[in-house]
């Protein structure tokens, strides 16, 4: 009875997950478990300046639960990172149907020199700090009446499992800066001006935690998570979208030193804060 008892959990614990797999082609030396992986959509474009590691995917393996997309992500990373991969291009993703709940997704992975040259989305990460080569965006289009020097356009990102009647539902949240977006007046690159940058993207991550929290703590079922969701996000963007015209204001979009000093030590101590209180989900 102990040794069948023993087997059911070991199952238990094996079957959460989906099945994931690799096609080795050239293996390459593994990251550490807190490199960083960058991923690139089905529809994002990519051409190879490194070397291709392979191809892995990720299948409901019959009793999967644990697999949605951001999980399977995850261990889609760690899986690249063992084999020495930084980069992962989705080549087929597919959803959740009437025959699995969980996320299918095809990949190749690749050993690539600079990851920046890749970014189009940048989701916050206290181990990665904006840089003024982030910022790909042009400054031309920006009318001559601007004078502050550079914009970032940073938000937060929504997504749930699929769930219905006797699924719980699962939501996940990003803040991400789009590097298109993003633009810089070359002659007003500076070190100073690249922290005031920082922070506004500080500022959405700090938010984000605050949604993901709120999200957690939540009674969402199949009948109110929809639009309390939607309610809830809707109020936190107008939290922080005011949080930033009052930092924009009072540091004069970073020209104000002291106060720049100021809002950067509190934006940090309410994300470390934060951070204590509540940690991401994988």
């Amino acid at each position: 009875m102990r040794i069948l008892i023993i087997a059911w959990i070991l199952l238990t614990l094996v079957s959460c997950s989906s099945k994931l797999s690799i096609q080795a082609i050239s293996k390459q030396p593994a990251l550490s478990d807190s490199d960083f992986v960058l991923v690139l959509r089905q529809s994002d474009d990519f051409v190879n300046d490194g070397v291709k590691v392979g191809s892995i995917k990720s299948v409901d393996n019959g009793f999967s639960i644990n697999c949605t997309y951001n999980e399977v992500i995850e261990n889609l990373k760690i899986l690249a990172r063992k084999n020495g991969a930084n980069l992962i291009k989705i080549t087929k993703r597919l959803p959740p149907d009437s025959k699995s709940t969980c996320e299918k997704i095809y990949a190749d992975i690749y050993r690539v020199p600079d990851l920046k040259k890749h970014e189009l989305e940048i989701e916050w990460n206290e181990n990665r700090k904006l840089t003024w080569e982030d910022f790909k965006g042009s400054p031309a289009t920006v009318s001559a009446k601007v004078w502050f020097g550079a914009a970032s356009q940073c938000d937060i990102y929504l997504e749930s499992n699929a769930f219905g009647l006797f699924s719980k539902p699962k939501f996940y949240t990003s803040a991400k800066f789009t590097t298109f977006l993003s633009w810089v007046k070359p002659s007003q690159k500076s070190d100073s001006l690249l922290a005031h940058e920082q922070c506004h993207f500080d500022i959405v991550e700090l938010y984000r935690r605050k949604l993901q929290k709120q999200l957690d703590s939540s009674n969402l079922n199949f009948s109110n998570a929809q639009e309390r969701a939607k309610e809830m996000t809707r109020q936190i963007s107008k939290q922080y979208h005011n949080e930033q015209a009052v930092y924009d204001e009072e540091t004069r979009h970073g020209s104000n030193r002291i106060k720049q000093k100021e809002w950067e030590a509190r934006i940090a101590q309410h994300l470390k804060t934060e951070r204590i209180l509540y940690e991401k989900p994988l």
